[in-house]
């Protein structure tokens, strides 16, 4: 949800990687394993309850790794040099995107979940030519629950399903937010940015809306109930998008206005 680089601080851990500079902050470990702890009790014991939640750890730490290494690449193929922060609910692609070109940033922006859908793709292969998850639902759980092997196949599975899915969604500041920007900006070059923070607005306030209903009955979208599962936390996610979206919104009428301003006719001023 951020989208300026955090401070150094003497407890990240940095690596370079294919030419890519890395670091992550100590707020990433924090914020995943809060985000997490539910997976403690999948374990009977203490110690294997940890052991699930270290396993969701890193299994978001390599989903995230990887959509950033998406859009990175894909930045430096157009010549943007960028380097990867992971950084408390998620990773930060600084650089990636500084291109002149529209088509060439909605590639960038692209990139990370499509680096994602790759990796889903190779743990498709893993889990059914394979048959490791194999049988009926119920035995599947089962398996689950008790194998950390698969509890970490599993998750993996779920996180680069879902998450890009939801990082397509035209929600600012998500790549989809991004994404519905530039082609707004390209369809309405004065209020295009407009047009895309109303779209990011109404997306994330109804998804809230529904996510809050549905904890008591079928929501707003009662089918989607059938794919989007969640809580509460999430909604607070879409509504802290919505507020963003909508301060973002007032800036830009703030700037335009001023802008207007600055341009009116002398003889009208």
């Amino acid at each position: 949800m951020l989208l300026f680089e955090p401070d150094r601080t003497p407890y990240d851990l940095r690596w370079r990687m294919f030419g890519i500079d890395v670091r992550v902050h100590p707020m990433f470990w924090l914020v995943t394993t809060i985000l997490g702890w539910d997976w403690y009790r999948a374990g009977e014991t203490g110690a294997e309850g940890v052991g699930f939640v270290a396993l969701w750890v890193l299994c978001v730490f390599v989903s995230i790794l990887v959509h950033e290494l998406g859009h990175v690449v894909a930045g430096n193929i157009f010549g943007s040099r960028g380097h990867i922060v992971l950084f408390g609910f998620g990773g930060l692609a600084i650089g990636s995107s500084d291109l002149r070109s529209r088509w060439q940033r909605v590639v960038v922006y692209l990139a990370g979940p499509g680096a994602q859908f790759l990796l889903l793709g190779v743990i498709w292969l893993l889990v059914y030519r394979l048959e490791l998850l194999g049988g009926p639902r119920e035995q599947v759980i089962r398996l689950v629950e008790r194998d950390p092997a698969m509890f970490a196949v599993w998750m993996l599975w779920a996180i680069n399903l879902f998450w890009p899915i939801l990082n397509l969604l035209p929600i600012w500041p998500l790549d989809g937010g991004q994404v519905s920007r530039e082609l707004c900006e390209a369809a309405a070059p004065r209020n295009g940015r407009r047009y895309s923070l109303v779209l990011s607005m109404l997306t994330a306030g109804v998804l809230a809306a529904h996510i809050l209903m549905s904890q008591r009955g079928p929501g707003l979208i009662p089918w989607l109930n059938d794919y989007f599962r969640t809580g509460p936390l999430t909604a607070f996610f879409f509504i802290l998008f919505a507020v963003q979206s909508y301060q973002a919104l007032q800036e830009e009428s703030h700037r335009r206005r001023n802008w207007d301003d600055d341009n009116l006719p002398w003889e009208r001023r």
